[in-house]
């Protein structure tokens, strides 16, 4: 920068100074059709169109709502430095081969040279200028960057240490960009209060009106601070080699990280990466300050151990444990207390941030970080540092269900219960549970199989059990019978549906109606039962004999598997039983004739002779009691 001298030196050099801008560019505001007297920024536009900083369309246009491109942002802030010719030929000749490369067009080739010279942008900025062939739009945090370099206040900048921005939105620009927007901010270039809602929104496109105003305000600040046509900062390319590894260590300072990466000979050289660094983790850009140790990555570094690129892995992490606490606000926490050894169950406590896109899950269902408790149960997935999978069990849970099974592990008791959704669950019972079975304070061997449960759940442990005794009547064919200490029978019901039950203590027993003991009892048997849960408390069974007659009306033909059902009307109850015919059954009518078993029909009466058989009766004979 130049050193304020004697006041006609300062006045001389404000001349010369002007002179060089009116006399290199236009020297006449134009008349914009599209931007009338009573624009905001028509005095702006006047301004900067008369320094030809910013020019129209050719069509006497100004296009004043139109985004500024991150090409036309440059091309105008080197205009607005008002470099000679001499310094922009040195420049373009020092990155014509760079600019080649990155299909800068030849309009605007000069400005970006003259930009990267004065250390305005990176070489790794003006790649991000295209994007699939079409440029791409300025941001407003990218100008205020861009802005305060070229109004040579990016070293008042770096030095600031307490920096204060009202807007809503701070928390969404960089630390290091914070200082690029107070610079502006301070020289009255942003307004400090931002828009309507109180905004900066910093990724958003920034317009040409706007722009324009930035610009007239920049270069008055040049003018008066002799700043025009500065000499440019060397910025000579250095060599750059590609290396890869792991980071071993981080260490954080304001405005860089210090990288260290160690050889296999055990070697340790520590790289400076920056804002200017192109960062990539897994495929994305991300902040340089999202680095962490461990990341395996390949780095583009020069000759002075500054980090052009870098691209890493990123490092996934699980954990299992409690939640801790919760942070809502942005950007939002989460603190765990995590299982660190599973056999002596200790712990430790460590927080981590939320990824953007995290997916939660609560109880199984989609949930977000307002719905998760403090005590909670999670697994997470942590990639890079960052939470990007929860799933979490809430401390207080209540299920109601039916006890599908009562499991005994060693000296734990666990319950298996499913939902009316069909869903199971599974979870211990605690030592101390209270357990009430129909209104009656019980124990856990009280609980039967098929009872209707409501269990509270806390920290993964059943702490409270309402069960209720589920009653239901069936009948069938004995099909099995355990004698054990806790006998079993088996039970084939009308479907060909079998049914397993225990034979609860003191159960009634009936033979033919005539008391009767469990042993009495014979596979074949007919029985009418009474359960309540998994156990029969009562078992009507009847002999029956082979070369039986039956009489009854048929409720359904199988003609397929040979199977006809037919309700039998005994003394005081109706009873199904399942025939099976084969080519050896004989179809007749009462008179003798043949009848085909194609002319039989649901509700027709039939006498059927033929033997029991466990469950059906094989037939021998069917007779239709009339003519068909």
């Amino acid at each position: 920068m130049y050193r304020k001298t004697a006041k006609h030196l300062k006045k001389l050099s404000l001349v010369l100074a002007l002179l060089f801008i009116f006399t290199s560019t236009s020297a006449f505001a134009q008349n914009f059709k599209d931007v009338p007297s009573t624009h905001w920024a028509k005095n702006y536009i006047d301004k900067v169109s008369k320094a030809g900083i910013i020019t129209g369309d050719g069509a006497g246009n100004f296009n004043p709502n139109g985004d500024v491109t991150k090409l036309q942002a440059v091309v105008m802030m080197a205009r607005m430095m008002g470099i000679d010719s001499s310094k922009t030929a040195q420049a373009r000749q020092t990155y014509q081969s760079f600019l080649t490369k990155q299909n800068i067009p030849s309009w605007g080739q000069d400005a970006v040279a003259v930009a990267l010279a004065a250390g305005i942008i990176t070489e790794n900025e003006v790649k991000g200028f295209y994007l699939n062939n079409k440029e791409t739009v300025a941001q407003r945090v990218e100008i205020a960057r861009w802005l305060t370099k070229a109004m040579a206040l990016d070293e008042e900048a770096k030095k600031l240490t307490i920096i204060r921005l009202t807007f809503k939105d701070t928390d969404f620009i960089s630390t290091e960009d914070q200082k690029y927007v107070y610079m502006m901010i301070n020289k009255g270039i942003i307004n400090p209060e931002g828009d309507a809602q109180g905004k900066f929104n910093p990724t958003s496109p920034i317009k040409r009106d706007a722009m324009a105003k930035m610009l007239s305000i920049g270069y008055d600040y040049l003018v008066s601070n002799l700043l025009l046509n500065r000499p440019l900062e060397s910025h000579e390319t250095l060599a750059v080699k590609t290396i890869t590894g792991t980071i071993s260590s981080v260490l954080r300072a304001p405005n860089e990280l210090y990288v260290t990466h160690e050889d296999r000979l055990g070697n340790k050289t520590t790289y400076i990466v920056n804002e200017k660094t192109a960062v990539k983790l897994d495929g994305k850009k991300v902040d340089y300050k999202e680095l962490i140790e461990g990341l395996k990555f390949t780095a583009e570094v020069t000759e002075d151990n500054k980090v052009v690129s870098f691209e890493a892995e990123g490092i996934n992490e699980e954990y299992t444990g409690k939640i801790k606490s919760i942070s809502t606000s942005s950007p939002q926490m989460l603190t765990i207390e995590y299982i660190t050894d599973k056999k002596s169950k200790t712990t430790d406590k460590k927080a981590f941030y939320l990824d953007p896109n995290v997916d939660i899950t609560l109880n199984g269902e989609r949930a977000f970080l307002k719905d998760l408790k403090s005590g909670d149960s999670i697994d997470i997935i942590v990639r890079n540092s960052k939470i990007i999978e929860i799933e979490a069990v809430s401390k207080y849970l209540k299920i109601e269900g039916i006890i599908k099974e009562i499991k005994l592990t060693s000296s734990e008791y666990s319950l298996v219960i499913e939902d009316e959704d069909k869903e199971i669950f599974e979870y211990p019972i605690d030592k101390d549970v209270s357990i009430y079975r129909s209104k009656s304070k019980s124990k856990v061997t009280d609980l039967r199989k098929g009872d209707k449960v409501t269990v509270d759940i806390e920290d993964g442990v059943i702490t409270d059990i309402e069960a209720k005794i589920v009653k239901k009547e069936g009948k069938g064919y004995i099909v099995s019978i355990l004698q054990a200490k806790k006998p079993e029978i088996t039970i084939m019901n009308s479907k060909g549906e079998k049914e397993t039950y225990y034979l609860g203590l003191g159960a009634t027993i009936r033979l033919d109606k005539e008391r009767a003991e469990l042993y009495d009892l014979k596979v074949g048997y007919y029985a009418d039962f009474s359960v309540e849960g998994d156990e029969i408390v009562s078992v009507y069974a009847t002999t029956r004999e082979k070369n039986q007659i039956i009489i009854g009306n048929i409720s359904s033909i199988t003609t397929k598997h040979s199977i006809i059902t037919v309700t039998v009307d005994g003394d005081s109850t109706l009873s199904e039983e399942t025939i099976v015919y084969s080519r050896d059954t004989v179809f007749i009518d009462l008179y003798g004739n043949t009848v085909r078993e194609s002319k039989l029909e649901v509700g027709d009466e039939l006498i059927i002779v033929g033997d029991y058989n466990d469950t059906f009766i094989e037939a021998k004979s069917i007779i239709l009691p009339y003519e068909k």
